[in-house]
């Protein structure tokens, strides 16, 4: 698609000289219509359209500078060069005060590239126009879906003409601060027809150069491929390429085809860059929700640890879409929480919230689940103790009347015994069956000061089935008998009834 001129120039043998002596075709353009002063060229405009304008200042009716005027009122996107001769140089100033881009004089027609200087101002003014807010919303709008207006399809048009073919690709996890720019200074990146932010994703509408065959086109984008992956800072950067496009008819589609590869490659464990027509596409249980009644027996951190990692593989499996992703951690996250004891009701889970909404990839939102789940258990009622000590310790306060061994404390915790009981002793200062007899002998000197059971029955309630062992703990941890233990006992009760 050529970039339309409108000449407007009273002398017509100067108008046959504009023809004759621009090379127009060599940069894409042709002259659409010719007017003899700005009022004929208002009348054109309003049946015509035209992306640039070349007028002349000295006219009848309607001059150049007030054509100028007129255009940036009604048709502020064409871009106004102003034609001038040595001796109106006024008409020049005032025109460029209304809005003329530039200006070319006529005395240069014949000497100079005059096409080449067009091209170069309307380089400017595409670069200019692409760098509006306003622009980019309309374009990222008809990405997503909405009808475009008229002036967004004709510029979209035209750098798609320009580029032959190119290719979307939305790039999420860039550091803060990227940009394209720097990457085209390098030599790295070909200059994007059209470049977007959307949260934290870019949106690159990257050219394949003067590529004509498929092969070579495919090869451009390869190039393409690789420098996007030199770019992306990081193990959490994603990034989506699209088919081939040659009509801006195929944005829209290829907008969500590349929205897609991110979603589905936020589960891969290795690949960064995803290529549509590269990329078989999995079915997904985009709802899948995992209860928090599923994580009701979950009091120890090695079970937390191992639940997270048995949802993360769940979720690797059904690639939900992300705020379900975001639902599933926290419903985890949450029904672990309130099995604990807290000083707070409910643990606050706002921070890991934004962690989760934030991360690219799956890998990332399991760490950031994990990194919470140490502290919900660094936040237990028993200060200072390693979470899965705690635990154990809160296991046996319940379990010690029965026959608790080892093997038992250390399932509970998903530990090995060896590594439970030395990390218990190095949280501690005791053992485990050292710190169970001395609860059990605590539990049991409650009942000998405050019932009549006999001794065996005591031992039996307190988790000592065997009198005899229960005889001999018991004066390894108090220094006396049972029956020492009794007597005394009394004697103080007898003192203070006396008294």
């Amino acid at each position: 698609m050529k970039k339309k001129v409108l000449v407007v120039e009273d002398d017509k043998f100067f108008r046959f000289a504009i023809k004759k002596y621009i090379n127009w075709d060599q940069y894409g353009f042709e002259i659409t219509g010719e007017a003899v002063h700005g009022a004929a060229a208002l009348e054109f405009l309003e049946k015509n359209t035209a992306d640039i304008v070349i007028t002349d200042m000295s006219m009848p009716i309607m001059n150049g500078a007030e054509l100028t005027a007129e255009l940036k009122k009604r048709y502020p996107s064409i871009v106004i060069i102003a034609l001038s001769a040595y001796d109106d140089f006024d008409f020049v100033k005032e025109s460029l005060k209304a809005g003329a881009s530039d200006y070319i004089l006529k005395q240069n027609i014949e000497k100079e590239d005059i096409a080449k200087t067009i091209s170069e101002i309307w380089q400017s003014h595409v670069s200019a126009y692409w760098e509006s807010d306003a622009v980019r919303d309309r374009v990222l709008h008809f990405l997503q879906g909405e009808a475009p207006d008229a002036e967004t399809v004709r510029y979209l048009k035209l750098a798609m003409e320009d580029a032959g073919a190119a290719v979307l690709c939305m790039v999420s996890g860039l550091k803060d601060g990227w940009d394209s720019e720097n990457c085209r200074r390098a030599k790295w990146l070909p200059e994007s027809l059209v470049e977007l932010k959307e949260g934290k994703r870019h949106i690159l509408l990257v050219p394949l150069g003067d590529s004509h065959s498929m092969k070579q086109q495919l090869e451009e984008r390869g190039k393409i491929l690789s420098v996007l992956s030199g770019m992306l800072s990081g193990e959490s950067c994603l990034a989506g390429c699209s088919r081939i496009i040659y009509d801006i008819d195929q944005l829209p589609s290829c907008y969500q085809e590349t929205e897609q590869l991110l979603e589905i490659g936020r589960f891969a464990d290795r690949e960064r860059i995803l290529v549509w027509d590269e990329q078989a596409i999995p079915d997904r249980i985009p709802d899948f929700y995992q209860p928090e009644e599923s994580y009701q027996d979950i009091t120890g951190p090695e079970q937390a640890r191992e639940a997270l990692k048995a949802l993360t593989q769940k979720l690797r499996e059904a690639m939900p879409d992300g705020p379900v992703l975001v639902r599933n951690y926290l419903a985890c996250l949450k029904a672990v929480g309130r099995n604990l004891k807290y000083e707070k009701d409910d643990p606050d889970l706002t921070q890991v919230k934004e962690r989760l909404q934030e991360a690219v990839r799956l890998d990332d939102m399991h760490r950031a689940a994990c990194e919470y789940l140490e502290e919900i258990f660094e936040m237990r009622e028993e200060p200072g103790l390693h979470g899965s000590i705690a635990d154990s310790i809160q296991y046996i306060h319940k379990h010690y009347t029965e026959n608790l061994t080892l093997a038992e404390i250390a399932e509970h915790a998903a530990m090995s015994e060896s590594y439970l009981s030395s990390l218990f002793k190095k949280e501690t200062g005791t053992g485990i069956t050292g710190y169970l007899n001395a609860l059990r002998i605590e539990k049991a000197k409650d009942l000998l000061r405050d019932t009549n059971l006999k001794n065996y029955e005591v031992g039996s309630r307190v988790g000592f089935p065997n009198a005899s062992y229960f005889s001999t703990i018991f004066k390894k941890e108090t220094g006396q008998t049972i029956q020492e233990f009794r007597r005394r006992y009394q004697k103080k009760v007898n003192k203070i009834q006396k008294n």
